[in-house]
């Protein structure tokens, strides 16, 4: 969570006994609609600052929940924070996935808290006085006004392993403003389980697609709590800058044509699993550069001269000749590309 965070104008509500919860609820809506978020927004704030306090009650005697308004940069937005005086939750972690339940909380609304919020930090029980600190923040997301014609054309093509069956494999294809957010998800192994991994982690990653990258993983590794995991990769462009933010866990395979000095830092691990921090790069891209990212279903042994009939393609036709060619037999496979926009 960043460290410039300006608060202000802070609501403290005590949580002691049933019914707290409303009253918390209803102060967060508030606050929420005071900033500028709109009703539904609103209402989800209000949902996470009650399943914050219905913690409280589920783990402890007693405790409290504030609402404050927030700053930094030209960004505002809502925090909620909730501390208990009690014991607290054993394996918070674990507590966020979604379906798990200790003391009879509502254990799918800390999966929520984690869907909903932008930004959360956890903080376990640290002394005998002293449980559970969450804070959680919420950023008001400007209107978007794109200034710059995309220079740029995406596609995506995957498969799963066997027709007709779930695929274990997805991708992320966002744009707005001058910027863009690309990635491929692979769930461990293939199959339902592999399928829902997966697909948690593009949930999360569709909702916070203009965050940092750093944040985005983050939130992605307690989304992915309770399944197999994932290895992800994300680059988000901006075409305004000519550059590209790059960021990895786990064996997602890349291919860079152009940009000699571009190179893609990838580091072990898995998300869910409490996987690594991501390490995030940035540097210049221009249009004419092409990048594939590709799950490890389709194999690595390529370059981009292999390819020559495909140049100047729309990426999407560009990403469905890769897989066709390079997709196995025994595995999901994923294949992105951003290429230059060729068409008139």
């Amino acid at each position: 969570m960043s460290d410039d965070v300006e608060v202000r104008e802070t609501t403290n509500r005590p949580v002691e006994r049933e019914g707290d919860d409303v009253l918390v609820r209803s102060t967060a809506e508030d606050v929420a609609a005071d900033v500028g978020f709109d009703e539904t927004a609103a209402t989800e704030i209000g949902l996470v600052a009650a399943e914050l306090a219905a913690n409280v009650l589920a783990h402890a005697d007693r405790g409290e929940v504030s609402v404050a308004t927030i700053r930094t940069g030209e960004r505002t937005g809502v925090r909620i924070e909730s501390l208990d005086a009690g014991p607290g939750i054993d394996d918070v972690d674990e507590a966020f996935a979604d379906g798990e339940s200790t003391a009879g909380s509502l254990g799918a609304g800390l999966g929520a808290v984690n869907r909903l919020m932008d930004e959360v930090t956890v903080a376990a029980p640290g002394e005998p006085k002293y449980g559970t600190h969450v804070v959680a923040d919420r950023w008001l997301r400007p209107a978007y006004e794109t200034t710059l014609d995309c220079p740029l054309s995406f596609g995506a093509a995957s498969r799963p392993m066997t027709p007709g069956t779930p695929n274990g494999d997805s991708f992320i294809l966002k744009r707005w403003n001058d910027e863009a957010l690309v990635g491929v998800i692979d769930g461990l192994g293939h199959g339902v389980g592999a399928h829902k991994a997966a697909m948690a982690a593009k949930g999360y990653v569709e909702r916070h697609y203009d965050n940092s990258i750093q944040s985005i993983f983050s939130g992605a590794e307690r989304a992915c709590r309770g399944t197999r995991g994932v290895v992800m990769a994300l680059a988000r462009f901006d075409w305004d800058e000519e550059t590209v933010t790059f960021g990895s866990v786990g064996n997602i395979n890349y291919k860079i044509d152009g940009g000699g000095d571009v190179r893609l830092i990838t580091r072990r691990g898995v998300v869910g699993g409490n996987g690594p921090d991501p390490a995030v790069t940035s540097t210049e891209w221009r249009p004419d550069y092409r990048l594939a990212l590709f799950s490890d279903g389709a194999t690595s042994h390529w370059e981009w001269q292999d390819y020559s009939r495909l140049h100047g393609k729309p990426a999407t036709v560009i990403a469905r000749g890769l897989l066709n060619d390079l997709g196995k037999d025994h595995d999901d496979a994923t294949v992105l590309v951003v290429s230059e926009d060729t068409t008139d």
